[in-house]
């Protein structure tokens, strides 16, 4: 089986100074693809770089909510080169999120919103939106961040035509109800293994109502880390506080197949289906062998022939430079 990682963000510095070698690590783990977000100016050259380095990694580059008041008058335009230099680049992370505006000054500064603390929910929908733009205008893939603003996002999509690639709701928390509605605006939907803690088990439901087709799973690492029954791979970051690794993806899926009730040769067929579909293929070198296309996923392009690297990077490991400063 292969698994594909729809959202994680490898360039940040709790996973280490070695995220290429995270990415040989992941491929021997039978981790075939990744998609690594940015969120930031100050992150998007690292993801660039791992993404001219590894064939399996597909960069997403966008401006997250928590990281809109940071953002310099030139961040659109900043934005609009990564995009013209990486023409296999989605957009993303983008979003909404009204959790963080509740947050301390401390904690916000702690997570990473500069120190001009979170903007205001206003500003954080004109950012979105020209991000959305961006993506309507090149028909790119979107991956978007949503925390306890569901309406305001549910009223930016239906204003807005709809997105040729539609998009990518990470770690999805929204209600049962919301589903309908999202897949007809064109959603996907991924799960991340902070899912299957206990406390979520009243959740299960949502997920059981994504259509098959729909359906993506994440690690998001270093954050949303899994419950210790569903983590295979125990990472710390220099401070020893325990992080999510990329490599939990495979053990992720089993706890989302237990989750669902879809066996797991099933589920990874799905999975990888449907990341086809929405992110397209890696480069090749990144895959196994062809995809297995499901019944009801038309439209999958297949995977590029195996190479005996299976997406590692290990020959590029000597070429490190420091990452940059930027968003987990």
């Amino acid at each position: 089986m292969r698994w594909f990682d729809a959202h994680n963000h490898l360039q940040d510095p709790r996973l280490g100074n070695d995220p290429l070698g995270w990415v040989t690590t992941a491929a021997a783990a039978g981790i075939a693809g990744m998609v690594v977000n940015g969120t930031c100016e100050g992150d998007w050259p690292e993801v660039r770089r791992l993404a001219a380095l590894c064939p399996s990694v597909i960069p997403a580059f966008g401006l997250h909510p928590w990281r809109v008041s940071d953002r310099s008058p030139q961040w659109r335009d900043a934005l609009i080169e990564c995009l013209d230099q990486t023409p296999r680049a989605g957009l993303g992370e983008a979003g909404l999120d009204r959790w963080i505006l509740d947050q301390s000054q401390d904690r916000c500064i702690e997570l990473g919103t500069g120190p001009q603390g979170p903007a205001p929910l206003e500003v954080q929908l004109e950012v979105l939106d020209q991000q959305l733009a961006l993506a309507s205008e090149r028909g790119l893939p979107v991956t978007v961040h949503c925390l306890k603003a569901w309406g305001p996002l549910m009223e930016c999509l239906r204003q807005r035509p709809r997105l040729p690639r539609g998009f990518l709701l990470h770690s999805y928390g929204g209600s049962v109800e919301l589903v309908p509605e999202l897949v007809r605006l064109g959603a996907h939907f991924s799960i991340s293994g902070h899912s299957l803690h206990p406390r979520k088990a009243s959740h299960a439901a949502v997920f059981r109502a994504i259509p098959r087709d729909r359906l993506l799973i994440e690690t998001d690492a270093p954050d949303q880390l899994p419950p210790a029954d569903w983590v295979s791979h125990f990472a710390t970051d220099a401070r020893g506080i325990p992080v999510n690794s990329p490599v939990n993806l495979a053990r992720i899926a089993e706890g989302v197949s237990c989750l669902l009730g879809i066996p797991i040769e099933e589920l990874a067929a799905q999975c990888e289906a449907n990341w086809m579909r929405f992110f397209g293929p890696p480069l090749p070198g990144g895959t196994g062998p062809p995809v297995t296309v499901l019944a009801g996923s038309a439209g999958v392009a297949e995977a590029a022939p195996a190479s005996d690297s299976g997406g590692s990077c290990s020959d590029h490991r000597s070429e490190r430079d420091p990452v940059p400063d930027g968003f987990r």
